[in-house]
């Protein structure tokens, strides 16, 4: 689905096709070689976009916001690299990073019809209020079981679409709640 790619130059583009996106390898081996080539890439690639200002601002605040992120262990997604000891360009090349990478350029990781149904559910971001949560949510959990969804990375990946689709913070962190109650 391409409706929420951000749009790539050609320079971009190509480093794109340079970068490993997988985020696992058959061995450890091939893993530490994806790394490698990936670092000159992608902080290319970053430097670029960045240069651009062509990462959305809710992408960008899904990694920079700790409002944006639930979890024991309180703090944004960039600030737990940075807990963990990752500083600076080493954040950007760590493989625990690609997760990150494709979200900001590709948007949610749902398959197309599951994206297409819950748009047509929420209809115009503008227009929900608080009393659509509930039905949202219900429809979120509904696509999650029918569609057979990973239950583990279904709830993160209505969470990132609520937010791409315009609707507020707390709605999306509504759906993701729903969507978590699924077993």
């Amino acid at each position: 689905m391409q409706k929420y790619h951000i749009e790539l130059t050609e320079e971009e583009a190509d480093l794109l096709s340079k970068i490993d996106l997988r985020s696992h390898h058959q061995n450890h081996d091939e893993g530490r070689a994806a790394y490698l080539a990936n670092q000159e890439p992608i902080l290319a690639l970053f430097k670029s976009l960045s240069a651009r200002r062509a990462v959305p601002d809710v992408r960008l605040s899904y990694w920079n916001d700790a409002d944006y992120r639930s979890g024991r262990i309180k703090g944004s997604r960039k600030g737990l690299f940075e807990r963990n000891g990752c500083s600076g360009a080493g954040i950007y090349t760590h493989p625990h990073f690609l997760e990150h990478l494709r979200y900001f350029l590709f948007g949610t990781e749902l398959p197309e019809v599951v994206v297409d149904e819950f748009e047509k559910k929420v209809g115009n971001p503008e227009w929900v209020s608080s009393s659509d949560i509930v039905p949202i949510g219900k429809t979120a959990r509904d696509l999650t079981r029918r569609y057979r969804l990973d239950v583990s990375a279904a709830p993160e990946e209505f969470f990132k679409l609520c937010l791409d689709m315009g609707l507020g913070l707390s709605t999306a962190q509504s759906v993701m709640q729903s969507v978590k109650q699924v077993r």
